[in-house]
């Protein structure tokens, strides 16, 4: 089977496009991906020598701006034309699509080629992209429920594509041993997305000094992001915050080490984090970012937070306050594990048989 897969601009578009591909190739499946011009995942993809093809495209303009429209209305036009010229030499057999402005013209160009479309959507609200291209589509496969799904009868709820590191057994003894953290600590993971978070490390600061007041015993693993980091590093080692229980990290890649030793994590709501959340089933205190498209973070979280797995901290003038309170609130043993035996209320499938159940589908 030859596959297009298109799908980029954010991790949350990419990553899941990502596994995908790299399960159709194990399967002996050709596959070529549609990545937006100049994308950071390019390298990752050359890495893993999967083929791929750069769409110059850009986001639809959310004002009505006419020299905005202009440009999207010339770069769909040019970006559609390429695609048909893509699908005229490749002839796939399937087009898949995972969200995102870079996939609705190859979507439309595959369609406009009657090639079937399938396309998935991550979060919980569809994206502007998947809510067009979900008219062009056979089938569309769900990470979360979606609430008004325009789509219903052609929409199954198959979870997330999930990276395949989360399912190496890990050894959480050799994990905490690594990072040297203290036999009897609880361990508290934080981070703000793949970009970092301003508000949330200043929320976190705050949490480690009253830490440090209390005298606790937990290990804080911080996530800065790595634009933060030095203005994070500075403000602690200036508090005198830094010492043996405090992790301070720009970047980690291998997320699954962090979520195993983790006995709470800290974040926002995404859909790969939530992917993630469910997979691992760990308590969450969920952080959605306020100027998420449709307030698409919030939905995530609030798949979570109605099941009992999660609480909900709005990003506003009283996160610390708020966050703190939290934490106070779910870090005994006995309110961590009623919320992590909540994930079972979930009728969602986890992570690493998502893309088997997609490729059954597709290949019919």
């Amino acid at each position: 089977m030859r596959i297009i897969i298109a799908g980029g601009g954010t991790g949350g578009h990419f990553y899941p496009g990502y596994v995908m591909a790299k399960k159709f190739e194990e399967l002996g499946d050709e596959v070529v991906f549609a990545v937006k011009k100049n994308d950071i995942s390019i390298d990752l993809l050359k890495k893993d020598d999967i083929t791929f093809i750069e769409i110059d495209m850009i986001s639809m303009p959310r004002s009505l701006n006419p020299f905005k429209q202009l440009r999207f209305i010339t770069k769909f036009i040019r970006s559609f034309f390429f695609s048909m010229r893509v699908m005229n030499d490749l002839m796939p057999d399937a087009v898949f699509g995972t969200g995102s402005y870079i996939a609705f013209p190859v979507i439309f160009a595959s369609w406009f080629k009657k090639i079937p479309v399938f396309i998935h959507e991550s979060n919980a609200i569809f994206g502007l992209g998947n809510k067009i291209a979900g008219r062009f589509a056979k089938k569309i496969f769900l990470g979360l429920p979606v609430k008004n799904n325009p789509f219903k009868n052609k929409s199954e709820i198959v979870g997330t594509p999930i990276r395949d590191t989360f399912f190496k057994n890990q050894n959480r003894d050799e994990i905490v041993k690594k990072f040297k953290i203290k036999d009897g600590n609880m361990i508290i993971s934080c981070f703000g997305g793949s970009q970092g978070s301003v508000n949330i490390n200043n929320a976190i600061y705050h949490f480690a000094l009253r830490r440090r007041e209390e005298k606790r015993k937990i290990t804080l693993i911080h996530i800065t992001g790595k634009k933060n980091f030095n203005a994070v590093m500075e403000r602690y080692e200036m508090a005198g915050l830094i010492d043996e229980d405090l992790i301070l990290i720009d970047y980690y890649e291998n997320m699954s080490e962090i979520y195993e030793i983790s006995d709470l994590i800290i974040s926002r709501s995404g859909a790969s984090t939530i992917t993630e959340l469910i997979y691992t089933e760990k308590p969450a205190i969920l952080i959605p970012l306020s100027s998420s498209a449709d307030d698409h973070q919030l939905e995530n979280a609030k798949i979570l937070s109605e099941a009992g797995s999660a609480i909900i901290v709005n990003d506003d003038k009283k996160l610390t306050e708020n966050l703190l309170k939290a934490i106070d609130l779910v870090i005994t043993q006995n309110e961590l594990d009623i919320m992590k035996k909540s994930y079972s209320k979930l009728n969602i499938p986890k992570g690493d048989k998502t893309a088997d159940i997609i490729i059954k589908s597709i290949k019919g």
